[in-house]
C-alpha cells in the first residue's frame, strides 16, 4: 500500500498541488507547509530575545528545570501557529519532524548536551484519539540531528487534563498538577542522567515544570526544557 500511496502523491499534487497552511499560496517544489515569505516572517530566538530569557528565568527559578532551547516565536495568527496547528490537528506529522531538526540544530550550536530526549507525553485516550503525539514528532526530529534516544515509556500522563490555551498561569499549574509519573521500574533509567524534555510550545511552562519535577524527583541530574516555539 505504501508503494502505491508514494506512486500516486505526484498526481495527486498536480491535481491539488501543496499550498501553504498559513497564506495558502500554491508552495515552490522546494517549500514544505510555508512558502518562503511565511517561513520569514517567523521570528527566531537567540539568547538575547527578550521572551527567551523571561521564560528560561521562570522555569529555572521555579525549581526542576536546568535550561531551556527553542527556535521560535509563537505569535497570534502568525504563520508559526498555523504550522502548530496543522501538526496537531491535521495530522502532519513532518512538521512536526521538520522543526524538531531545526530545534535539534539549535541544540547542538548552543553546546547542549543529554542522555536522553523525553517527549511530553499525551492521555492514553488523547493518543488514541489523535493517533500521534505532536511533542514525539519534534523529538523524532531533535534526534536525527543529535543521534540520542527518544524515551517514550519513561513519562506518562495519568489523567486527561482540559486544553491550557484558555487557562491563566495559576490555573494552567492546576490543571497538571499530578498529571505525569515515572512509571514503576523506570526511575532506575533516569537516575544521574541529563533528559530533554520536549513540548510544541512552551508559554507559562506549567506542563514543563510539571514533567520536570517528576524526573527530578525519580533521579535525573539535570532536566532542560526544549521546545519548537515560545508564547507569551
Amino acid at each position: 500500500m505504501g508503494v502505491f500511496f508514494s506512486l500516486l502523491q505526484p498526481f495527486t499534487d498536480f491535481i491539488f498541488p501543496p499550498t501553504c497552511v498559513h497564506c495558502r499560496i500554491v508552495l515552490e517544489e522546494d517549500d514544505r507547509h510555508l512558502c518562503r515569505s511565511c517561513w520569514k516572517a517567523i521570528p527566531w530566538i537567540i539568547p538575547e530575545t527578550g521572551l527567551y530569557r523571561e521564560s528560561r528565568e521562570r522555569l529555572q527559578s521555579a525549581g526542576g528545570v536546568d535550561g531551556l532551547v527553542s527556535v521560535y516565536v509563537f505569535e497570534k495568527d502568525g504563520p508559526f501557529q498555523a504550522m502548530i496547528h496543522a501538526l496537531k490537528y491535521e495530522g502532519f506529522q513532518s512538521a512536526g519532524r521538520m522543526v524538531g531538526g531545526v530545534l535539534g540544530e539549535q541544540i547542538i550550536e548552543w553546546g547542549i548536551t543529554a542522555d536522553a530526549i523525553l517527549p511530553v507525553p499525551l492521555h492514553r485516550a488523547k493518543h488514541r484519539e489523535r493517533g500521534f503525539n505532536q511533542a514525539e514528532s519534534i523529538a523524532r526530529g531533535i534526534a536525527d540531528r543529535t543521534q540520542w534516544p527518544v524515551v517514550t515509556n519513561a513519562l506518562v500522563r495519568l489523567r486527561s487534563t482540559k486544553t491550557q490555551t484558555k487557562l491563566d498561569a495559576a490555573e494552567r499549574r492546576k490543571n497538571v498538577e499530578g498529571a505525569f509519573a515515572v512509571p514503576g521500574g523506570k526511575s532506575e533509567d533516569l537516575k544521574n542522567k541529563t533528559l530533554i524534555i520536549v513540548d510544541d510550545v512552551i508559554t507559562t511552562g506549567a506542563t514543563i515544570l510539571a514533567c520536570a519535577q517528576v524526573l527530578r524527583s525519580s533521579g535525573a541530574s539535570s532536566v532542560i526544557a526544549a521546545s519548537a516555539g515560545l508564547a507569551q
